[in-house]
């Protein structure tokens, strides 16, 4: 008896040393140069500045539960991105371990198989936010949390026939199904996936089918009450303040038009299936890889190999030894594609890689059950092992590339606001900041007074309300033609968060390019440049410098959000150069333009950026330097350019004379 226990002991322990292996591979080779992105930022400075009990009123008006788990989170990870994104990965990992569970005791006599799916669901390459993971932390947790239900009911119902000895497993299981679908209620679909998982364990007895399909109801009908009794108390009890999350707003286009609706929904599913099923290990892996050098395309290969080796090494000396697996693992599969598909669907939303991944995780437990079993169809062993190599190669690529891809945007925004510190002392409170980011996403306007206020005023300011010092307003059309307008401040509530932008009190900040340096635009004389944006050409007029604080005490930037200070190469330079001209210290401009140049970092700025020392040696009579600044254009100045050299300290005689050395002739 001792070899028969032992080797799936040993075999379980080494399938779950190879998930934890080849989730780090995927997750954690850049794991300490990921910093907060997308929703964090809001989420963040909120329980910095008005502690985590913050939490609380912010996801009460779609998520509650989500406060119960951040709260404790933040209290002990603190601020430290790295410390989400590990959890993350923990989580992550296993939640893989309970699918594998599950899967193990589903086709106990196909464990190369079981391990193979869980394998590739952990490194599965349509998910694309695990380094997002402050704000995904409730959507993994719930992930894991959703598996170890379903395994739960797996154990209950594959271990004992004794309904006394069930309960225990199932009270646990609908315990832990209120939970995870308290933290994300589109998570839903792994309700269908429990019964799919019932009926398939019922019918297998060889029994005529109006049995089977009896004794699955019978079995399920306990565990009803986890989506009834969620469902009940998301439709009667709770009142959402989310449109995105309440289920009366998603269902209106059926109410109004029920055919349109059916079939947006049909085809939605269609392609959503697709997606999920093949799209996802080649769409990402196409969108990252731009992202990547060929030393880094290098690197995740070699992390792609080691994943395999490993994966050899399990499975190895493992078979497949169960003839209806394989049926079984496609039907369910395919049953638990569409099961996961369908809340997103019904919500109106879909499949989009990459902002929009995270409707493929429930899915993907069912993507990987069908795939697999295509796998191992084939009639070879070396086939199925090829076809396994390059799926697990063409994840591990796509998470690192992923992961180059977010480092690369944490840094850039980290440069950005290290300019904007060394720039600008302190800011007036109530300023609305127009910004643009050169690699860093830009979607929202807290992605903007996120970080500003981590910075500038990470206290409370309002005794009542969760209001932030600075507000912000997004980059686009509307903002554009509001400014034009003249239109005053604008409430918006997101989330218990009251902003007022305010459209007549703007500050623009400038970064085409992460090698060129912020502007902060002073709207009487805009340093505008040939490859700005027509937004910002119009709205640069209106950019009010009086809301920098020349005179304040300067703020240093958090470490733990922010990084450490960046080297005081060029950009330092010129910012504190065009601080010291705002302040009409001129003998500080030439000084830093100086120390620069002996510095050799001086010639490395793009033409926009020399004007505040142009301006200064002009004033100073250093004709020599001027023209030594002129010799190293490589584009003059167009017409908007040219007028920053209008400075009213600059004789008209002289700024002619500029005009004809830095400008672009008519």
């Amino acid at each position: 008896m001792k070899p028969s226990i032992a080797r799936p002991a040993s075999t379980g322990m080494k399938a779950a040393i190879l998930i934890f292996l080849a989730a780090g591979l995927a997750y954690l080779p850049l794991v300490t140069k990921f910093g907060y992105s997308f929703d964090d930022w809001y989420l963040m400075w909120a329980a910095k500045a008005y502690g985590p009990e913050t939490f609380f009123p912010i996801f009460s008006v779609d998520r509650p539960l989500r406060a119960w788990l951040m709260y404790p989170t933040y209290q002990l990870f603190g601020e430290n991105p790295l410390w989400y994104n590990l959890s993350a990965y923990l989580f992550r990992s296993l939640g893989g371990l309970a699918f594998g569970w599950m899967l193990g005791m589903l086709w106990p006599r196909a464990r190369a198989a079981a391990i193979s799916m869980a394998l590739l669901f952990v490194v599965y390459p349509g998910f694309l936010s695990q380094p997002n993971a402050i704000d995904y932390q409730s959507h993994i947790v719930a992930l894991a949390l959703a598996l170890f239900s379903l395994a739960l009911t797996v154990r209950a119902f594959t271990g004992t026939s004794s309904m006394r000895k069930r309960a225990p497993w199932l009270v646990v299981s609908a315990l832990i199904g209120w939970l995870y679908l308290g933290l994300m209620e589109y998570y839903i679909g792994f309700e269908i996936i429990r019964f799919l998982l019932i009926f398939l364990l019922a019918i297998r007895a060889e029994t005529a089918w109006i049995a089977r399909i009896k004794k699955a109801v019978l079995n399920w009908l306990p565990l009803a009450m986890i989506p009834v009794g969620f469902v009940f108390w998301r439709v009667f009890i709770f009142v959402g303040e989310r449109k995105a999350t309440d289920a009366g707003a998603q269902l209106s286009l059926f109410l109004v038009s029920p055919l349109r609706a059916m079939y947006n929904w049909a085809t939605s599913l269609i392609f959503d299936t697709w997606d999920v099923l093949a799209m996802a290990w080649v769409t990402p892996l196409a969108q990252v890889l731009r992202f990547l050098n060929g030393t880094q395309i290098l690197t995740g290969i070699g992390l792609g190999l080691l994943a395999i080796g490993m994966s050899w090494y399990t499975l190895r000396s493992l078979d497949n030894n169960d003839d209806n697996w394989r049926r079984e693992a496609f039907w369910l599969g395919l049953g638990s594609v569409i099961a996961g598909l369908m809340p997103v669907i019904l919500a109106n939303r879909e499949v989009s890689f990459p902002y929009f991944s995270r409707y493929t995780l429930i899915a993907s437990t069912g993507a990987v059950m069908l795939l697999v079993a295509l796998v191992y169809s084939f009639p070879r062993k070396a086939r199925q092992q090829a076809v396994l190599s390059v799926l697990i190669l063409a994840a591990t690529l796509t998470h690192f590339g992923n992961s180059v891809k977010a480092a690369a945007e944490t840094a850039s925004m980290r440069n950005f606001w290290w300019q904007v510190a060394w720039r600008i002392p302190h800011l007036e409170q109530n300023v609305t900041l127009v910004t643009l980011y050169p690699a860093a996403p830009l979607q929202e306007d807290y992605f903007i007074w996120g970080p500003a206020n981590l910075i500038y005023y990470p206290v409370p300011l309002s005794e009542k309300d969760i209001q932030p010092g600075i507000f912000a307003a997004m980059p686009d059309t509307d903002t554009v033609e509001k400014v034009l307008a003249r239109e005053r401040q604008q409430y918006d509530n997101r989330r218990k968060i009251i902003t007022y932008a305010n459209y007549r009190n703007i500050l623009l900040l400038i970064q085409n390019q992460e090698t060129d340096c912020v502007r902060v635009i002073d709207g009487h004389l805009p340093e505008a440049w040939q490859e700005d944006s027509e937004a910002f050409l119009q709205m640069a007029p209106f950019s009010e410098i009086d809301h920098v604080w020349t005179d304040a005490p300067g703020k240093v930037p958090p470490s733990v959000v922010f990084g450490p200070e960046p080297e005081h190469g060029w950009c330092y330079y010129y910012q504190k150069a065009t601080l010291a001209r705002q302040k009409e210290d001129w003998e500080e401009v030439r000084r830093l333009g100086d120390e620069a140049n002996a510095k050799n970092v001086f010639y490395t700025a793009i033409e926009i950026e020399w004007l505040p020392f142009i301006q200064a040696y002009t004033l100073a009579g250093d004709t020599d330097k001027v023209t030594e600044i002129a010799s190293h254009f490589r584009k003059r100045l167009d017409e908007t350019g040219c007028q920053a050299l209008a400075h009213p300290q600059i004789p008209e005689d002289v700024r002619a004379a500029l005009e004809r050395q830095f400008c672009q002739q008519p």
